[in-house]
């Protein structure tokens, strides 16, 4: 929190206005980490020290399952739904053939110009996990420059699709990597599947908590409000940990 303060603090200042604020935890988090590495341990007070273990040593599967689904939660509620369903073929174009063909082409290379003979599936792995941009600080610019609707929406769109094609991506080839051998027809079946069984869970937790927040709705009854924000937060963690 208290980094979060200086940060925005820092920002709002007129020599700094042009400074982005994830740009800035980035650095934030790139100074702290080589100060912690690099520091000796009798410089650094004890708790610092446990959280910085505890931090390292963390599950990533945590990380994944605590912020992903409120970031997409929260950039699905902020984006324009009449100009999303106009773009919503080139979003998902995107975040689909584009996603496979930008992961290639980084596996391509990764595979040809760096020196550590890296098999090619390993490279198409790592590519999976390069190609889903998440552009937070140029959404945020975009909305504060005034640009086109249709332009940030795009990007906003593509965003929140990425993730979903790059994850189905990144889970068949590295399956292949540790050896499981995968037919075209195979391979097909599994990217349909997944996104069929994606799509059918969306629509029935969209449907039936859109029910429950609509019968929970009451003008007279200040905990309604309380009762529909719990709801759409579960909303979201519950399918996507079903989906998981």
């Amino acid at each position: 929190m208290a980094v979060g303060l200086l940060i925005t603090a820092i920002t709002s200042l007129p020599m700094f206005h042009l400074l982005s604020q994830t740009v800035a935890l980035f650095l934030a988090g790139v100074l702290t980490a080589a100060l912690m590495e690099n520091l000796p341990g009798k410089l650094i007070h004890s708790s610092w020290l446990h959280s910085w273990d505890m931090w390292m040593n963390i599950d990533p599967h945590l990380l994944l399952f605590t912020m992903l689904p409120s970031l997409l939660m929260a950039d699905a509620m902020t984006i324009d739904t009449q100009v999303a369903g106009r773009v919503a073929k080139q979003c998902i174009y995107l975040a689909g053939p584009g996603v496979a063909i930008s992961s290639f082409v980084v596996a391509f290379f990764l595979w040809v110009y760096l020196p550590y003979n890296w098999p090619f599936l390993l490279c198409l792995t790592s590519g999976s996990i390069l190609c889903a941009t998440d552009p937070v600080a140029v959404v945020a610019l975009l909305k504060e420059l005034g640009a086109s609707p249709v332009l940030t929406v795009q990007i906003q769109g593509e965003a929140l699709l990425n993730d979903g094609s790059a994850i189905v991506l990144y889970l068949v080839t590295y399956s292949m990597l540790k050896g499981q051998v995968y037919e075209v027809t195979e391979f097909v079946v599994v990217l349909v599947r997944m996104a069929l069984l994606a799509i059918v869970i969306g629509i029935i937790f969209g449907v039936v908590f859109y029910y429950w927040i609509q019968r929970s709705g009451n003008k007279f009854d200040h905990h309604s409000a309380v009762v529909q924000t719990i709801l759409t937060v579960a909303c979201c963690y519950s399918s996507f940990c079903l989906s998981e």
